[in-house]
């Protein structure tokens, strides 16, 4: 199925859109950041695609796929990666488009951006009024097989890039226009869900990744009239309201659940739940009382590269990946 909208590269250096630049702020501390999820790139259509259900083999040479789960220490050689095969569950196998298996009433795509960079640029690039292609012959061949997500992605230097998906179409509302002019994101109830899975492989290593799911309180394109007015948002600003979204990072001490987890050059399963997600460290704000995301209204998910932070410069962490299989964990 062909997708029938635009993906489109958010310019995120204007705190009028709701983000902040990783490093631009106190509470960054130096630290590589997070941001609420790009606003471009929703669609009203989907796939529903393949969702595999072959049982992945092991790590053994590099050929093989590995399950890395929460509770794992460093995945043992003889472990099997299963793919998920509950269809309801699928989010996306990228078989023959970016498009979200409309289920459920998921509907829109995987769209790439980055922090602002003049230098920052992707590859296959971005084509404005396009849907940023997916790799056709390439994907994971332990699950569905060919047709993957794929990018290049250089140059960014402010906090870095990711690729993500918004779960629901852009919505017009009487609460206005939104800060990118193209509607609000709408919510998707993902509280009978525990976390989402996803398959992934690098050219090389990659360092400083997280995954984010920004929520109605954190995304600063959310739909307003889904906000509780007794909770205050914080999303990404200049202002003291300045937070992150709940998300996980990759080898860092704050997740000791996620310490063994990194996307290598071998096609590995990852599963990310929900109850292990935190505000980054560096760039926590007010939220809900129970300190914890709003599953209930979903606005996004996303899996990003942050720059490489030091005392004297930020510099560009270049990458390139491929991802599939995207499931929800029941």
């Amino acid at each position: 199925m062909t997708t029938r909208d635009l993906s489109l590269l958010l310019l995120l250096s204007s705190p009028v859109l709701g983000f902040l630049g990783c490093g631009s702020g106190t509470k960054q501390a130096g630290q590589g950041g997070s941001m609420a999820g790009g606003a471009g790139g929703s669609k009203t259509g989907g796939t529903s695609g393949s969702n595999g259900g072959s049982t992945g083999g092991s790590t053994v040479a590099g050929t093989g796929g590995s399950t890395v789960g929460p509770a794992d220490a460093a995945p043992d050689v003889a472990t099997v990666a299963k793919c998920i095969d509950i269809a309801d569950d699928l989010i996306a196998d990228f078989k023959t488009d970016n498009g979200l298996n409309p289920v459920d009433g998921r509907e829109g795509g995987f769209y790439v951006y980055g922090d602002g960079s003049i230098k920052g640029q992707f590859d296959p690039p971005l084509v404005v009024g396009e849907s940023y292609p997916t790799d056709t012959a390439t994907g994971n061949d332990h699950c569905s097989g060919p047709g993957s997500f794929h990018t290049k992605s250089s140059g960014w230097g402010v906090w870095g890039s990711a690729l993500g998906a918004d779960f629901m179409s852009r919505i017009t509302t009487e609460a206005g226009v939104s800060p990118d002019g193209k509607g609000f994101k709408g919510t998707y109830d993902a509280s009978k869900y525990k976390g989402v899975s996803f398959w992934a492989t690098s050219t090389a290593p990659l360092t400083r990744v997280q995954v984010s799911f920004p929520d109605v309180y954190t995304d600063g394109l959310a739909n307003p009239a889904a906000i509780d007015s007794s909770i205050s948002p914080c999303v990404y600003s200049s202002g003291a309201s300045n937070c992150s979204p709940y998300l996980v990072k990759f080898g860092d001490s704050q997740f000791p659940q996620y310490m063994n987890y990194q996307i290598d050059t071998t096609w590995k399963r990852f599963d990310v739940f929900f109850e292990d997600t935190l505000q980054d460290q560096y760039n926590k704000g007010f939220h809900t009382a129970d300190d914890k995301l709003d599953l209930k209204h979903l606005t996004s998910m996303a899996i990003q590269v942050n720059a490489v932070f030091t005392s004297a410069a930020i510099t560009p962490n270049d990458f390139e990946i491929w991802v599939d299989d995207v499931y929800f964990i029941e």
